[in-house]
């Protein structure tokens, strides 16, 4: 996620009886997701009046039991739910917080698969989530024509019924049926069907943080990708000259960071430039932007050539490989997006300007009293200067440390190793230091956890 301001300045859980709400695991978020099965698949049909906000639905989760369940849970908050099916047959559920609770006629045997679908309908809306600002709201973000579903890190379950943590990645198909005249958008490949209904396919595993769902006046235009890639925008009617010539740069990038890092890990790309009318409701992302799975979201003020390169980056950092714990974690992830927006000075400036650019930074955090320390941080410190500028400063160290060569090859190997999975901390420290032939804990753990600012690497 690129969110405006961010400067050194401004800087059951499933559960056979015992596991009641536990969550999956990740101290940052203790009751998001849920332990004893995965899901596999989500199959969202959802229909959607921008006139009227109202969202009907009809969302099936398929999965596999990791242990014999005899209830389990789903995060999902909100909404009139009119009917929960288990393999096909009405099953009793109920309802506390931003759970739904399934209790199965027979228990669920350990390594089963199953079908849970949930037919709801309400208004969905934003929420303030723990990672925002207070008064920073996101969710389902409403403006003058349609609305976006912008859920990092913990608010999809307020729009669908999921397992809602980076842990449990699962493939989409998405079903959106719209009034005439209006556009829906979500990730993957588009699979028109009529003037007012359109199919998604996203045959990777994401995170449900990352499912996009867009509605509104959109006209959608084409790139040439690099190897043959399909590259697709989606930009508000009748402002595709503006925005033409400043995407006409992401194929290079695309291009530049395949050669750096590895193959791009997905069959499509492009990007989504929200209305003007989002700017009047939601401040949030009218200068930000958000990495979705293969179609990045961007406010209208936020279209530049070193925040494309940083969602761009984030599709093999964040979303083919993504967090285990989110405190512990979120650096890597939004470090090396911010990272790459010095790489995208090295691509078209040279070495030098990439140098003066990343150094001008540690210059700035050299002169404040604190070292950032973006190791380890609360919810609160997610989107902030901690883990976007400590983190991008910690792989120019390590970039400087280990040498061009082994660094490149470093990112490039950590993401073959968890494609589509989630990684930690550890594993990236094992990658770089099996690489180089160096111990690297001392030097992360400066760069990490030190209290004071390390000595820049010659």
């Amino acid at each position: 996620m690129f969110l405006k301001g961010i400067t050194i300045a401004t800087l059951s859980a499933c559960f056979a009886v015992a596991f009641a709400q536990q969550g999956i695991g990740d101290p940052t978020f203790p009751h998001l997701g849920n332990k004893g099965y995965r899901a596999e698949h989500y199959d969202l049909k959802l229909n959607y009046a921008p006139e009227t906000s109202v969202l009907k639905a009809d969302v099936t989760m398929s999965g596999s039991a990791d242990q014999d369940l005899s209830s389990f849970q789903v995060d999902f908050a909100g909404f009139t739910v009119t009917l929960v099916r288990l393999n096909g047959l009405p099953v009793q559920y109920s309802r506390s917080g931003d759970k739904l609770t399934i209790k199965p006629t027979k228990p669920l045997p350990k390594g089963s698969k199953f079908r849970l679908e949930t037919l709801y309908f309400g208004k969905p809306d934003v929420v303030q989530s723990a990672a925002l600002p207070a008064g920073m709201k996101s969710g389902w973000i409403r403006f003058a024509g349609g609305a976006a579903a912008i859920c990092e890190p913990e608010l999809a379950h307020t729009w669908f019924p999921c397992n809602d943590h980076p842990l449990n990645k699962a493939t989409f198909d998405v079903d959106i049926s719209t009034p005439v005249g209006y556009s829906a958008i979500s990730n993957g490949k588009e699979l028109r069907i009529s003037p007012t209904r359109v199919h998604f396919v996203m045959d990777k595993p994401g995170s449900t943080c990352m499912a996009l769902v867009v509605v509104g006046k959109f006209t959608s235009f084409k790139q040439a990708g690099p190897n043959g890639l399909s590259m697709v925008n989606y930009i508000p009617t009748g402002e595709e000259a503006i925005y033409a010539k400043r995407l006409a740069v992401d194929a290079k990038f695309m291009e530049f960071l395949s050669a750096k890092i590895g193959a791009y890990p997905y069959s499509t790309y492009g990007v989504l430039v929200l209305p003007d009318a989002v700017s009047k409701v939601n401040m949030l992302m009218a200068g930000s932007a958000l990495e979705t799975t293969t179609l990045p979201v961007f406010g209208p003020q936020a279209v530049a050539d070193g925040t494309l390169c940083h969602e761009m980056a984030h599709q093999w950092m964040g979303n083919c490989v993504s967090v285990t714990n989110w405190g512990d974690d979120l650096w890597w992830v939004e470090g090396f997006a911010q990272y790459s927006e010095w790489l995208q000075v090295e691509m078209t400036e040279g070495k030098d300007a990439y140098d003066k650019a990343a150094l001008a930074v540690f210059g700035q955090v050299a002169s404040s009293p604190h070292w950032l320390k973006p190791g380890h941080v609360s919810a609160a410190d997610l989107f902030s200067e901690h883990t976007y500028i400590g983190g991008a400063l910690t792989f120019y160290a390590l970039r400087r440390q280990i040498g061009d060569e082994k660094f490149f090859q470093t990112i490039h190997q950590f993401i073959d190793e968890h494609k589509f999975s989630s990684a930690t901390t550890q594993d990236l420290i094992g990658v770089a230091s099996k690489v180089s032939g160096q111990d690297l804990k001392p030097f992360f753990d400066a760069w990490l956890f030190g209290e004071a600012l390390p000595k820049m690497p010659q």
